[in-house]
């Protein structure tokens, strides 16, 4: 099934705080629009794309990823980008498509 954005617009809109992603101490979705979604840490800001999220979400769906969030983190930056890669991992996770 490809990654529904519709669902990540609705699971990642911020709040006033921001909006925790689980599994990733101190880091708040600041934004997320048809694009990317924005994410802060105390030390640093940045984003992923919606394409390189999708581009992953493809990868697993055709056996080529694996689902185990740790061991898909080498794969995501070795076939997909190297964008914050632990990070994609655990919104992956998050929306159900790792384990």
């Amino acid at each position: 099934m490809p990654l529904d954005w519709g669902e990540v617009i609705d699971r990642y809109q911020p709040g006033e705080e921001g909006t925790p992603i689980p599994g990733a101490p101190q880091t708040v979705v600041t934004a997320v629009d048809e694009e990317r979604i924005y994410v802060a840490h105390r030390l640093w800001k940045d984003s992923l794309s919606r394409q390189n999220l999708e581009k992953a979400v493809e990868l697993l769906e055709q056996g080529r990823m694996p689902k185990d969030a740790e061991d898909a983190i080498s794969r995501y930056r070795m076939y997909v980008a190297d964008e914050r890669p632990t990070l994609a991992t655990k919104v992956l996770k998050d929306l159900g498509y790792l384990e």
